[in-house]
């Protein structure tokens, strides 16, 4: 759980880095970030299900995806261009 909290706490600064780089990358990075959040509130207050539990899994897996496929857009591609173009 420790990692999880950590990194919703990074994920929810996310967009913020995002911001002048890819409007929309972050844009769609945030409705992801407040399920997390809510899925974190259920789970500290004990009221999450099994299937909340398998969920809030399914989620977190799919934000770090997502984080990674962003930022390989973002910071990969254009170096991958400019090493192919010289």
């Amino acid at each position: 759980m420790d990692m999880f909290f950590a990194y919703l706490l990074i994920a929810s600064a996310t967009p913020l880095f995002l911001w002048l780089d890819n409007k929309k990358v972050a844009i769609s990075s945030i409705p992801p970030i407040i399920l997390m959040w809510v899925f974190f509130f259920f789970y500290m207050t004990s009221s999450l299900s099994p299937t909340g539990h398998s969920l809030m899994i399914v989620l977190f897996i799919l934000n770090v995806v997502i984080a990674h496929v962003a930022a390989f857009m973002i910071y990969g591609l254009p170096l991958i261009r400019k090493h192919m173009s010289r």
